[in-house]
């Protein structure tokens, strides 16, 4: 199953649906090291607009390389979280699409952008069978269903795709400010997260205490995994009493949050982070698939 929570969070109980329920160009600046880049690079593919649901990143090309050492151990993170996925996307796409030509993913519950090595002709041939027609908009080749569905660009090395009715394709591949890179929310959170090959940001609303939380997963072999909880606080005094919570938490959650380092940064942007270390039995994205104390910690506060 994919880790796909979806949509903004009113309160723990709120959350925990959420999350559980479907358990998934440049931007404006950069981080000090390439996944970090990379990682805002994925945001800045989204207009800003589409940081109102939950967005996720996947660095696939890299789950695949660690998965070599333990495939079973990251199956429930591997994929894009993207519905086209489905039937809907074997039925789009054609027999000569596969998820495994995916290396790159930045994903919303509307919308959507792949890097990778795709077979263009045969996507559109099956685009054209299924009813799709191609017209030129705003300088863009897009892809139009003829009664519904996502409208789509495709080449042989990105796939962008919008199921929104009103200027589909504005949400992929913004103007240069205005991408979920330049959110101060999204972008502290994404430097929060630092080296991360997944990342699922949930947003809660401006007006929530923690209007920003975000799960990023970290690994250097297939062995060794850590879950990086990231909460964008509204104030200082917030993420100060999310830290001694989220401690609490910790030391309740006995053994299985072990190791488990809280931070907190003030400023601006105040930031709280747990950063938590997986044991070999343990599971990629188990934050947020069955040990789930932490998230309703900060959720309770939403």
């Amino acid at each position: 199953m994919r880790i796909t929570p979806r949509g903004p969070v009113a309160g723990a109980a709120a959350l925990a649906t959420v999350l559980l329920a479907a358990v998934t160009g440049c931007s404006s600046g950069s981080g000090d090291d390439d996944r970090t880049s990379t990682l805002l690079t994925g945001l800045g593919t989204l207009a800003r607009d589409s940081g109102t649901k939950q967005v996720t990143f996947l660095d696939a090309a890299a789950v695949r390389k660690l998965s070599k050492g333990g495939s079973r151990r990251f199956s429930s993170i591997a994929e894009p979280a993207s519905s086209l996925l489905g039937p809907d996307g074997s039925r789009l796409f054609g027999q000569s699409f596969d998820v495994s030509q995916v290396d790159r993913a930045i994903d919303t519950s509307e919308v959507g952008h792949w890097e990778g090595s795709f077979d263009s002709s045969a996507i559109t041939k099956s685009l054209t069978s299924n009813g799709y027609t191609q017209s030129e908009k705003d300088g863009r080749k897009v892809w139009t269903p003829g009664d519904t569905g996502p409208s789509l660009q495709v080449s042989d090395a990105e796939i962008s795709y919008s199921g929104r009715d009103s200027e589909p394709m504005s949400a992929v591949m913004p103007e240069k400010g205005s991408s979920l890179a330049d959110d101060k929310r999204f972008r502290r959170a994404a430097e929060c997260l630092g080296d991360v090959y997944r990342a699922d940001f949930n947003p809660a609303g401006s007006s929530a205490p923690v209007p920003l939380a975000a799960l990023g997963q970290q690994a250097s072999s297939a062995a060794e995994n850590t879950e990086v909880l990231c909460f964008v606080a509204r104030d200082d005094a917030t993420a100060q009493d999310l830290e001694r919570k989220l401690r609490a938490a910790v030391d309740a959650g006995a053994p299985k949050f072990d190791g488990t380092k809280v931070t907190v940064e003030k400023g601006d942007q105040p930031v709280v982070r747990a950063e938590v270390p997986d044991t070999a039995e343990q599971r990629p994205g188990r934050l947020i698939i069955s040990d789930v104390e932490l998230w309703m910690t900060a959720a309770k506060d939403g």
